[in-house]
């Protein structure tokens, strides 16, 4: 006997191109973005010059956010640049 597909919440099932069946849907939640995209690791130089405008717009009396929204870079990094010897 055939099973019957379940009815997810949200979801109809699909059917299947070959066998023209219905396929019960398992999950209603979205599949997860694969983490293999790491961040690209940035060399000294780079490192110092971030560093230079981290200071230099907060001597400007710039918030946190909008330094890090200026150099594309996380506020928390913004923190640890700053605390950086």
């Amino acid at each position: 006997m055939a099973k019957k597909a379940k009815k997810a919440a949200g979801r109809a099932p699909t059917k299947s191109q070959k066998t023209k069946k219905a396929i019960a849907v398992k999950s209603t939640k979205a599949p997860k973005k694969s983490a293999a995209k790491k961040a690209a690791r940035r060399s000294t130089a780079d490192v110092a010059k971030l560093r230079k405008s981290v200071i230099a717009g907060s001597k400007a009396k710039k918030t946190a956010d909008t330094i890090a929204k200026e150099l594309g870079i996380s506020r928390a990094y913004v923190y640890a640049l700053k605390r950086k010897a």
